[in-house]
């Protein structure tokens, strides 16, 4: 995981656990703010924040445990590369079955074991009713130009950001499900390990399309898929 923060800079610095201390919520609620060796940071964990914000609550209410990690120096900012120890499950999983699971705008997510193939989520229940939400954020941020002031102007905020907030719960309980389904599968069928097939190539181009890039969340739902892979066991491979 890697995580702008603020504060001294090392090119690269490692560091144990014992070494942070008062990992706390920031008071908007969206960061966290802590103590390396005494010197003061705080989280700046971007747009895509919803599994650094959950890995971290899990820190601080002991869920998850904070192990040896690394602060380094990328381009004139300092990233945190938290290493965490993840308890698996016992899975009794076979090393030479294999998985491919491939990722679309189409169908979220396809995977396939030997003669096992199964699409997992369809368009339009993710993309068009991520669009139908959008599009209603849009009619509001117009109703609100054409208002002046007032209760009125404050209830269309609220009801755009209600619009906003709606849109990000919608987006990550699809991905959970759509991760939480694929690693069953993988799990259901003994493989031990997860190809990603073409996953580098289809971010690269999703950098060069805006409509991708803002509606279809593949870093999103690899981290998701990574995670819970390593909590059973199995091995993923990014193609």
């Amino acid at each position: 995981m890697k995580s702008p923060i603020t504060g001294s800079a090392w090119s690269a610095y490692f560091f144990g656990s014992e070494n942070i201390s008062k990992l706390s919520r920031t008071a908007d609620n969206r960061n966290f703010s802590f103590r390396l060796f005494q010197i003061p940071f705080r989280t700046y964990l971007g747009k895509d924040r919803s599994d650094k914000k959950l890995m971290f609550e899990k820190i601080i209410n002991g869920t998850l445990k904070l192990r040896a990690s690394q602060i380094q120096l990328e381009k004139g900012k300092l990233f945190l590369l938290a290493a965490i120890h993840i308890e698996k499950d016992q899975n009794i999983l076979d090393p030479t079955i294999i998985a491919e699971a491939s990722l679309s705008i189409e169908h979220p997510v396809t995977v396939k074991i030997g003669s096992f193939e199964h699409a997992i989520g369809n368009k339009e229940e993710f993309l068009h009713r991520r669009l139908a939400i959008q599009a209603a954020v849009n009619r509001v941020k117009k109703a609100v130009l054409f208002n002046s002031g007032g209760h009125g102007r404050k209830k269309k905020m609220k009801s755009l950001e209600d619009y906003r907030h709606m849109e990000k719960r919608y987006v990550e309980q699809k991905l959970h499900v759509y991760s939480r389904m694929l690693i069953d599968h993988c799990v259901k069928h003994r493989a031990a390990t997860l190809l990603l097939i073409n996953q580098q190539e289809k971010e690269e181009i999703a950098k060069e399309d805006h409509y991708l890039l803002q509606n279809w969340s593949y870093y999103s739902l690899k981290e998701k898929i990574s995670y819970k892979a390593a909590r059973a066991g199995i091995q993923v491979i990014v193609e």
